[in-house]
């Protein structure tokens, strides 16, 4: 009787590799730009026509991609289960890099021919030197002749000497044009010898060519199932800061207004282009981390003082010390490096399928959200980037906010008033720091910068000279004197007077400050005398307060053809023996 002998198959079924590249098929859908980075999401769409289990090998990722911040969301109108999302990167050599080595064998050649002549002409140049050496020697000797001369041996000299001033200016003819070629063709063996070093460089960066890739293994339960899904990532070398455009109306007859068009300026080096996407700019600062510093214990003890031996101690004879050391030898190879590292993927569909319950991925492994206290800004319409390291403007919002202006005079620097817009921040965006460039009624005034501006904040904006607000400074008086019997104390005194006219239609703001000299000595006495702070104004027009930085300011609403005087005086004391400087 025959034995029948039946085998089961227990191979696991096989994944079927399917290789994409995300720059010519997993178009951009969303960029959030950091001050530093970017966060890209690409869609990744792929039609399975058999179930089973496939890796969707993502190709041809920019060198600046992190690799570890990969994430993985989609959506299908089918059963579908992401099992794995890995990275990999892997290095190969370039076969065509090692092969064309047209270019360098002709540079090489040139190099040769080149290297030949500038040999030739060397030798041409040690030839005339010869020459010149010999003709100096004869000469020598022909002037160290002793005893009487006759007359052919004057002869002789004349004659020797025009054969001496001929063969000298051919010399030195010569010499001049050899130095001169020679010094080209040095020029062209740089130039030729830099062409070869850059060429061996590119050609030995070429050898080894880096590829990253992201590998998503998932396992289609059906056949003929539509896959979309959004894959985001940062990426380095990419950042964007704030620029602004501020203009200023403020004609007579006119209420006054301000207009601040607020600029994103990104600028993308990531090796990636960003082509008709959705911009998103965050305020956020990941290089900066998410938790907060943590500050150790400082403690404080006594300081312990330790005796120098008198002997030092000497080492055992015949004692050997001995050091163990234990290495352990790794080798990789650099063509094909594989790290693979589970990465946390969350999946949700979305489709306009009614039956929910066949749009749900279900995804195996853990989800983690984390998020920052920052501000974003959605950029309202599509806009195209790229990776050419130039600056693209992008316009955020255009706000029209709420100015107060005033006029700021130093009048001991400077005879003018300087129109200034004191503005509150009415919009509801944060504004960062960035340069801006200042227009007063259509006519450019200077380019400034703003702070950091937070919602409902005021800030100042300089709109420049206005010469319709006249000021004069009234030259300085300054007095002498000794004072005391016994004690004898230098007494000097100081005043002048600010006149400010408004020539003006309309009222107009005035801020006038000026120096009080702040003693760094208690020998030293200041004493102000104009304007007295002791006695309180009840003009509500006309203020006077004294700064933290001991300057006075002087605060003067004038009207429409309206002046000011304000006078002031103060005395400063030392004793008479000492000298004071004044320094700022």
């Amino acid at each position: 009787m025959a034995e029948t002998v039946s085998t089961m198959n227990n191979t696991p079924p096989s994944t079927t590799i399917v290789q994409i590249n995300v720059k010519q098929e997993c178009p951009v859908q969303y960029v959030t730009v950091y001050n530093d980075r970017a966060e890209l999401t690409r869609l990744v769409r792929y039609h399975f026509d058999n179930e089973g289990t496939y890796d969707l090998v993502l190709q041809g990722l920019s060198s600046c991609v992190d690799l570890t911040s990969f994430h993985v969301s989609g959506g299908t109108g089918k059963a579908c289960t992401i099992l794995e999302v890995s990275y990999q990167t892997r290095y190969e050599d370039s076969s065509a890099s090692l092969s064309d080595t047209t270019p360098l064998d002709q540079l090489q050649t040139q190099l040769d021919v080149v290297q030949a002549d500038v040999d030739e002409h060397t030798q041409e140049l040690d030839r005339l030197k010869k020459q010149r050496t010999w003709l100096d020697g004869r000469a020598s000797k022909l002037m160290n002749q002793e005893g009487p001369m006759s007359t052919s041996d004057l002869e002789t000299m004349e004659q020797f000497l025009n054969f001496y001033h001929k063969m000298l200016s051919k010399i030195d003819r010569e010499t001049t044009q050899e130095q001169r070629q020679l010094k080209e063709l040095n020029s062209r063996r740089n130039a030729l010898t830099a062409k070869i070093n850059e060429h061996g460089l590119q050609a030995t960066a070429n050898r080894r060519i880096e590829q990253r890739e992201v590998t998503i293994t998932l396992h289609v339960a059906s056949s003929k199932t539509d896959i979309a899904l959004e894959v985001s990532y940062l990426i380095s070398n990419c950042s964007w800061s704030a620029s602004y455009d501020i203009r200023v109306d403020s004609e007579e007859g006119r209420q006054p207004k301000t207009q601040l068009t607020y600029y994103g300026i990104i600028v993308n080096k990531s090796q990636e282009d960003w082509s008709d996407t959705q911009f998103s700019l965050s305020t956020s600062t990941p290089s900066l981390g998410g938790a907060a510093p943590k500050l150790a214990t400082l403690k404080v003890n006594c300081r312990q003082y330790h005796g120098v031996p008198q002997r030092s101690m000497s080492s055992v004879p015949g004692s050997i010390p001995t050091i163990g050391a234990s290495f352990s030898r790794t080798s990789r190879k650099l063509s094909n490096v594989r790290e693979q590292t589970s990465l946390i993927s969350s999946a949700s569909f979305y489709n306009d399928d009614e039956d929910t319950s066949q749009s749900i991925v279900n995804v195996l492994g853990s989800k983690a959200e984390m998020s920052f206290s920052s501000t974003s800004f959605t950029i309202p319409r599509r806009s195209t980037i790229n990776a050419d390291g130039k600056p693209h403007k992008l316009t955020i919002g255009v706000l029209d906010l709420v100015s107060t202006f005033s006029y700021t005079i130093v009048p001991k620097l400077s005879l003018h008033a300087y129109l200034k817009a004191s503005t509150l921040n009415t919009s509801d965006k944060y504004l960062l720091a960035g340069p801006a460039s200042i227009f007063m009624n259509n006519n450019f005034v200077t380019h400034s910068s703003i702070d950091n501006v937070c919602i409902g904040d005021t800030f100042d904006l300089p709109l420049g000279i206005d010469s319709s607000i006249k000021v004069e400074y009234k030259p300085v008086k300054k007095t002498s004197d000794t004072q005391g019997i016994i004690s004898k104390i230098h007494l000097k005194t100081v005043r002048h007077e600010t006149h400010v006219t408004n020539t003006k239609t309309n009222e107009v703001v005035v801020f006038v400050y000026d120096q009080v000299p702040l003693s760094s000595d208690e020998k030293i006495k200041v004493t102000l005398i104009q304007p007295d702070l002791r006695r309180k104004d009840t003009n509500p027009h006309h203020t006077i307060t004294l700064k933290d930085t001991n300057n006075l300011e002087w605060k003067c609403a004038l009207p429409s053809r309206g002046e000011c005087r304000l006078p002031f005086e103060y005395t400063v004391e030392w004793p008479f023996d000492k000298q004071v400087e004044f320094q700022e």
